[in-house]
């Protein structure tokens, strides 16, 4: 007599195997079961061969089992082993086949299954065709495929190619951002030869796609239709999300920089690397703004810079001691941090920087990091990002030494201050050395498109910039600065270090004659000084069969506070700027090293000023007169004298 199983669906039809998950983590399993993992399995599995879900040894198998509904699938029923009653196995329970009672597993008693005598287990598969099971009743075929099946279902990449999901309205509750309908047009492939897309901007009704070497525009929810001329007419009732894509004129994209753009307004700003160019995409198309007197320092500076990624390992010194002050070394113990001692490796809290990796030994590759640092006198505690025991790397004993490995890509940062309207741009390279850190040398400068140049350099090197409303903010590290805060004592200082105010200009009245500069004089804040004051070069000489140039320099000139001295008299005497009706004016002393052949040599070369056909100036505040205070420099002028030659 047949034996019918009841169950409560209709019209359904199972194929299911009863195999293993050779996926599954084994310690994951055994804890989920509510039993302590020891490290160790003896199990041994036959996946291949057909797992049963229990060992070869009549153990419970590390891989879980299916469970579906209206089965009791994925229980097991604990029975001593018949070999060894002291051990205890975990049988998994099947409704039909196999020697389980009614009360053990919810079935009632099937039949006795042979193959179980020998250890073997029947792998069992269920299938319903007929209309609720019934006899001679109406079958069911699988019908239609909605699938087809893919000859390659590798992983590829389409990295210049895009694809969207369904859209979202929260008004009608629809929510299908995470539907992907093949059926549907929702992919878009740009030209492959440009690279991979590396930013997407929406903006009004179009997207702006930026390639390594391409930047396009594409139609958003409308289509165009041209006509024999080639004029677009958009057609607005259609599905299309994303329509024509129209590149815009000029062979520049983005390189590999997606950090330098920004945008403010109608006009997006990035850097393109591989061309030397900073641009801006505005109403009128793409435009060089680099080019605006500063192709050759953004062609020296953006060459440069690289795709790879540059790293930097330091080692420390590891004292146990320090880990484990109070008890002796266990290597089983969990921590979270580690203790250094500075004075041992001569490096510091600076060298260490936010996000380092950790290396216990070698090379080992692991997933510790540095996320906070707590800075001591003879002492550096390094929070990580998770507990770690020293045994999860092999070591029997404490190691001798830490690693630290910083890594970082140069970078084009970009970002758009609503203060002032300027774009700036930060750019940054890294480079490893044989200190404690790694060296970054950076420059960082703006736009101005008031004036269509470039105004200013600046003394930071940010990790970010953006801005909030009118604010403008930079984020160093893990730290978030604004900038233009107001106060008597805020200005030149940047993430917490004073910085000195620098301005670089050229001397050059009447270009075509040789001068004598004689004094310099500025209108202004006090607290200025003159760093360089150098004329033009004399090119090329030759000594000792070496090539060399020379220039009339002049010695530096203080500030009006800091050149101040008492004299013999008592009074106040200034050997650098002295005031005079509220200009300050100074004496150019010539200290030049070499003396050019065929020079006339003055009586008093101490009063001899600096010969050329013109000089460059630099003016720098003082770290004396108000420190970080507001200071003002109007205009400045040099005293000449056309030279006798």
């Amino acid at each position: 007599m047949a034996y019918q199983i009841p169950i409560k669906y209709f019209n359904a039809f199972w194929i299911k195997k009863v195999v293993g998950d050779s996926d599954l983590d084994p310690k994951a399993y055994i804890e989920a079961q509510g039993e302590t993992w020891t490290g160790e399995s003896t199990v041994t599995t036959s996946i291949n061969a057909g797992s049963k879900g229990y060992g070869q040894d009549g153990s419970p198998s590390p891989y879980m089992l299916p469970t579906w509904p209206g089965l009791p699938w994925g229980k097991f029923l604990s029975k001593p082993n018949s070999k060894d009653p002291s051990i205890i196995n975990n049988y998994p329970c099947f409704p039909f086949g196999g020697r389980l009672q009614k009360e053990e597993c919810g079935g009632s008693l099937i039949s006795r299954d042979p193959d179980r005598e020998s250890g073997q287990e029947r792998q069992w598969a269920i299938e319903e065709a007929r209309i609720r099971g019934g006899y001679n009743n109406t079958t069911v075929d699988f019908g239609v495929k909605a699938y087809l099946v893919e000859g390659v279902n590798t992983m590829s990449h389409k990295t210049s190619g895009i694809i969207y999901s369904g859209i979202f309205n929260s008004k009608t509750g629809i929510n299908n951002t995470n539907v992907f309908n093949m059926g549907e047009p929702i992919t878009k492939a740009l030209d492959p030869a440009q690279g991979s897309i590396q930013r997407l901007y929406a903006y009004d009704t179009n997207l702006t796609i930026f390639q390594e070497n391409k930047v396009s525009k594409a139609l958003i929810d409308k289509d165009a239709i041209y006509s024999a001329e080639g004029v677009g007419t958009p057609v607005t009732s259609t599905k299309v999300v994303i329509g024509q894509i129209v590149p815009y004129v000029g062979e520049y994209g983005i390189s590999k920089n997606p950090e330098s753009w920004c945008q403010y307004g109608f006009r997006q700003y990035f850097s393109d690397r591989f061309r030397n160019a900073i641009m801006r995409l505005s109403r009128d198309g793409l435009t060089e703004i680099s080019a605006y007197g500063m192709t050759d320092y953004f062609r020296d500076e953006l060459s440069i810079l690289s795709d790879s990624k540059v790293k930097h390992v330091t080692s420390f010194s590891f004292d146990p001691n320090l880990q484990w002050p109070n008890s002796s070394v266990n290597l089983n113990d969990d921590f979270n941090w580690i203790v250094l001692d500075p004075g041992k490796n001569g490096c510091n809290c600076s060298d260490i920087r936010l996000g380092s990796l950790i290396q216990i030994i070698g090379n080992a590759p692991n997933d510790l990091y540095v996320d906070d640092i707590v800075c001591g006198t003879d002492q550096i505690v390094i929070h990580l990002n998770r507990g770690f025991r020293f045994t999860e790397f092999g070591l029997v004993q404490a190691p001798s030494q830490i690693g630290l490995v910083d890594s970082a890509y140069n970078k084009v940062q970009g970002g758009f201050d609503t203060h002032n309207k300027n774009y700036v741009v930060s750019l940054q390279k890294f480079e490893s050395n044989t200190s404690c850190n790694m060296t970054s040398v950076y420059s960082t400068l703006n736009f101005d498109e008031t004036i269509n140049g470039w105004v200013s350099f600046y003394d930071y090197e940010p990790t970010l910039i953006d801005s909030l409303k009118n604010n403008y903010y930079t984020i160093k590290d893990s730290s978030i600065y604004s900038h233009y805060a107001e106060g008597e004592n805020n200005y030149l200082t940047f993430y917490g270090q004073s910085v000195r105010a620098s301005i670089n200009f050229i001397f050059n009245p009447k270009p075509s004659i040789i001068k004598n500069f004689q004094t310099i004089g500025y209108e202004g804040s006090n607290g200025w000084e003159v760093t360089v004051y150098d004329s033009d070069n004399t090119e090329f000489l030759r000594s000792n069969n070496q090539w060399f140039t020379s220039s009339d320099t002049a010695s530096g000139i203080s500030s009006y506070l800091e050149g101040a001295y008492m004299s013999d008299t008592g009074n106040e005497e200034h050997a650098g700027f002295y005031r005079k009706e509220n200009l300050y004016v100074a004496n150019l002393i010539n200290d030049s090293e070499n003396i050019v052949p065929g020079q006339v040599i003055p009586a008093n070369q101490n009063m001899s000023g600096v010969k050329g056909y013109f000089v460059t100036v630099a003016l720098s505040s003082d770290l004396t007169t108000l420190p970080n205070s507001f200071k003002e420099l109007y205009a400045v002028t040099s005293k000449y004298v056309v030279s006798s030659k």
